[in-house]
């Protein structure tokens, strides 16, 4: 599953779980390795094919609109004006479209024709599209209780439960829905950290610690989340076509996006989250309050 749509599924219980000010993210050690060769240009145009494919617009479009409810309901103790403009602030740096522009930058930096053709072949292959049709269709899924229930009353397989736990592995999907989601909170600790008793009088070294345990605490709780979440997303695949899927990704082309991806989308939410935080702790000075 791509990473918008796992994070949109489960950043509410995140966010409102955390507090706000005891977790955040751990930096991923040097970043994504810029493997572009100077003998070979990739197309621009085929990189554009394969990020639309993926459907990155539309589930950038639902990982904001999550991002936005979730700070709406973690301040709604704050006044109208307060939260119109907690709202506006959010909109603005977490729009979609900012972040779609800053994922694409990190994707030519990092750009290699071979496995860009053969990732775009993949999402342009009738399975490929497929899956990411259910995909998309997930973030707008209804009936989440009794489809969850359907699955207690029909346990899947080993073998789809080890598909997925590949899936997952392979695709980094609970770990940078962790990151994502922290990045955020630790954005906001770091702004307000002065007024918050917990964290105000720890050094940057220890609040890192800190952050590093949340974080790790915090994985294990997502990774059974993500299992789920993906349990219902792929529903309508068989084991032996989410067999394929898991073959993609676990190739040399399927590894290469699924890891300048998290990255790219990682480094659009970093940038934003902290630009965030620094607007809201101007503007908002008494949301420390809500952080506490």
């Amino acid at each position: 599953m791509t990473r918008g749509s796992m994070a949109a599924a489960v950043l509410g219980a995140m966010l409102a779980s955390s507090g706000f000010a005891a977790a955040a993210t751990v930096e991923r050690d040097g970043g994504v390795r810029v493997i572009t060769r100077a003998d070979r240009q990739p197309d621009a145009r085929a990189l554009d094919d394969l990020l639309e494919r993926s459907g990155l617009r539309v589930q950038l479009e639902s990982l904001t609109a999550g991002i936005r409810a979730q700070f709406l309901r973690a301040h709604r103790r704050q006044s109208s004006q307060d939260r119109i403009t907690i709202d506006r602030i959010v909109t603005e740096r977490f729009a979609a479209d900012t972040l779609y522009a800053r994922i694409k930058a990190e994707f030519q930096r990092n750009l290699d024709s071979d496995p860009l053709e053969k990732a775009l072949a993949w999402y342009d292959s009738p399975l490929g599209q497929r899956i990411t049709g259910q995909e998309l269709a997930a973030l707008v899924a209804t009936g989440g209780a009794e489809a969850v229930a359907d699955l207690e009353r029909n346990r899947p397989s080993s073998r789809r439960i080890d598909l997925l736990g590949r899936l997952d592995a392979g695709g980094g999907a609970s770990e940078t829905t962790v990151d994502i989601t922290v990045a955020i909170v630790r954005s906001l600790t770091r702004a307000f950290q002065p007024g918050l008793p917990a964290v105000a009088d720890l050094t940057p070294g220890q609040l890192d610690q800190q952050i590093a345990q949340a974080r790790n605490r915090t994985l294990a709780d997502m990774r059974r989340a993500c299992l789920v979440s993906m349990l219902l997303a792929y529903r309508g695949l068989s084991d032996d076509e989410l067999d394929q899927y898991v073959r993609f990704v676990e190739s040399e082309s399927g590894n290469w996006y699924m890891g300048v991806m998290n990255s790219a989308l990682l480094v659009a939410i970093n940038a934003a989250a902290e630009s965030t935080a620094a607007e809201l702790k101007t503007a908002v000075p008494q949301l420390v309050g809500d952080l506490r």
